[in-house]
């Protein structure tokens, strides 16, 4: 059983989670719109709301865009406190925007300052050359308006090339930690990149697989007081 301390913290939080989901509008992602909303733990009765519209190009009925709408609202109210709009935010053709979710884990960048995430996911249905990978992108509040300090960091990503059985398959993942050192103000982030390399061969009748884990490295990325800056092989394509 739970001490009364955590109990009652629980409760609150719960309390607040239902407010959250009374107040904001959740829409599954229906291809063309979507909208996600979600209690912001480190900060008491708010919530991250965030919708994305899609726009199509009239050149290309394959292709268009997703603009995004970003809001922290009060949790029972659903009242803006700060927002961010960026037209065209995701691309989406060959490779389209499957998903947006919203990250809530501790990206304390300053004593006063905290950040939230954005996980934007995308992918290609292909036999021949699968591809899927999810992006970061941070945010932090200014007054009344809500600013990207990191966009394009690809976090998880799997791609590969196959001729029937033959082939291979790479996929890595990447984890963002909170570093000691600082630059222009807020924390430096510490990105470790782990990964595996499947490759698959005929033998006989049989398609056997095998896997080798890729070695994990490490990067630091610093604020240069606008925005983190993505090594450009860390955002992928």
């Amino acid at each position: 059983m739970l001490p009364p301390t955590r109990l009652l913290i629980a409760v609150g939080f719960l309390a607040c989670a239902f407010q959250a989901q009374a107040a904001c509008d959740i829409k599954a992602f229906d291809g063309k719109s979507l909208s996600r909303c979600k209690v912001w733990p480190a900060v008491q009765n708010q919530a991250i709301a965030v919708t994305s519209t899609y726009l199509a190009d009239p050149g290309d009925e394959e292709a268009g865009v997703f603009d995004l709408d970003l809001a922290i609202v009060d949790a029972s109210s659903a009242k803006p406190i700060a927002t961010y709009r960026k037209p065209g935010a995701y691309n989406s053709d060959a490779v389209r925007f499957d998903d947006l979710r919203i990250d809530t884990a501790r990206y304390r960048l300053a004593p006063e300052t905290r950040a939230f995430g954005l996980r934007s996911r995308f992918s290609h249905s292909s036999q021949a050359n699968p591809y899927e990978k999810t992006d970061l992108a941070l945010y932090v509040r200014e007054g009344n308006a809500l600013r990207p300090v990191l966009e394009g960091l690809v976090i998880a990503k799997s791609n590969g090339e196959f001729v029937d059985c033959e082939g291979y398959e790479k996929t890595i993942r990447r984890s963002v930690e909170i570093g000691p050192t600082s630059h222009h103000g807020l924390a430096d982030l510490i990105v470790t990149t782990r990964g595996s390399k499947t490759k698959n061969t005929r033998s006989g009748q049989q398609c056997v697989s095998s896997v080798t884990q890729l070695k994990q490295t490490r990067i630091t990325l610093t604020y240069d007081g606008e925005q983190y800056v993505v090594p450009e092989d860390f955002r992928g394509y």
